[in-house]
């Protein structure tokens, strides 16, 4: 039992401690003129009558009146089997057919629920455009992990509903879906250096340990355009089980990546103990045991931050073909153990069905299993499955 538990903790994306506290390190991000990139969290909150809740978990009332956004993001209730779940409706216009859901918190060493750090945000039909949508999956990693992808999941809620000056008009080539219309991803860059800047600045978030992933497929029209920080996932799947990767992940030991890294005064290994090296490649700062983060982009992790490691996220865009059935957007709780492959062929009985809730729970069944099995933790696990 002591190697298992060995092993698990080796398991883990960011080996921080809890007790590792101190002020931010200083923002080394170049300021930007926002020009027509608007976010206001607070304001925002507090202001935006459309907003609702839709989780079903208990929450203390803030002494001001607060709204979330319209987003799903599911914690299951204490010794339920199974998770709490909501589906987005089916588009009454459009290419999407239905969209289901999913978000279950892990289990730690103890077998305890613990909190889960995974946030998800699902927009559709935004702005009346019956072919703009929005899906977006953050897995948060350190102590204040969760409260980071969530500050992300509302940021990026914001972005898209602050700026409501998206039309359907060729004539504003200065809205944020015109210029995604025209492959320019500089406005999505720009998100998420705001984001990370944002969250430094203007929140009482220690991230100096903590930070989260963010994997978020748009689809405009016939094509996707999917962004990716980070080791969460997403797959479009076609006519005979064959899976599209939609994201690339970024890994420390990938040439790129590591580069930037070393310039940057990191150290990449394994983790080590008692001489034994084991577990996923991270980054260390150099002579020292901290901060072992197993990812090379990420937002937040601010000490990351110092040694290369950047919230720029890298982009894949595809064509939506008529051979197109699904898309599946999701945290590593799945991708540690099953491959893009074994994901379609666990979706593709219920799409023919068109029951994308069905999949969800399906994925969420076998990945626990799979957790189960190989480790004594249980990693949180968030699925969105799309039907075209």
């Amino acid at each position: 039992m002591k190697n298992k538990e060995k092993e698990s903790k080796k398991k883990g994306r960011c080996l921080s401690p809890s007790f590792r506290k101190g002020n931010s390190i200083k923002d080394t991000l170049d300021e930007e003129s926002d020009g027509d990139f608007k976010i206001n969290l607070i304001e925002a909150d507090e202001d935006d009558e459309e907003s609702k809740s839709p989780s079903p978990s208990k929450r203390k009332p803030d002494k001001k009146k607060s709204k979330e956004p319209s987003i799903i993001n599911l914690i299951p209730l204490k010794n339920s089997p199974e998770t709490n779940k909501k589906s987005v409706n089916a588009l009454k216009e459009g290419r999407v057919k239905n969209v289901g859901s999913y978000s279950q918190a892990g289990k730690s060493e103890d077998g305890f629920t613990k909190v889960n750090q995974d946030s998800f945000l699902v927009l559709q039909t935004e702005y009346n455009l019956k072919d703009f949508n929005v899906f977006c999956v953050m897995d948060g990693h350190g102590v204040n992990g969760h409260l980071v992808s969530r500050y992300l999941m509302k940021y990026i809620n914001l972005f898209f509903k602050n700026n409501k000056k998206m039309k359907a008009s060729n004539t504003d080539e200065d809205s944020v879906y015109y210029r995604l219309k025209k492959s320019d991803y500089h406005i999505l860059r720009k998100l998420f250096r705001h984001a990370e800047r944002d969250l430094h600045k203007k929140t009482e978030i220690d991230a100096n340990f903590s930070g989260t992933t963010c994997v978020m497929v748009l689809q405009i029209g016939d094509r996707f355009i999917c962004s990716n920080i980070g080791d969460s996932r997403a797959i479009m799947v076609k006519t005979g089980n064959i899976a599209v990767p939609l994201s690339i992940e970024q890994k420390p030991e990938d040439p790129e990546e590591s580069k930037r890294i070393i310039q940057n005064g990191g150290e990449i290994s394994q983790y080590e103990e008692d001489g034994e090296k084991s577990g996923p490649y991270r980054i260390w700062k150099k002579g020292e045991v901290y901060p072992g983060i197993a990812m090379s982009r990420s937002v937040g992790d601010f000490v990351a931050t110092s040694l290369g490691v950047i919230p720029e996220a890298k982009f894949i865009e595809e064509k939506i073909e008529q051979d197109c059935k699904f898309i599946v957007v999701a945290s590593d709780g799945v991708w540690e153990f099953l491959d893009n492959k074994r994901v379609g062929e666990i979706v593709m009985p219920y799409y023919k069905n068109d029951d994308p809730d069905g999949a969800c729970k399906a994925i969420i069944k076998e990945s626990t299993e799979w957790w189960n099995k190989e480790d004594i933790v249980v990693d949180d696990i968030t699925v969105i499955i799309v039907f075209f």
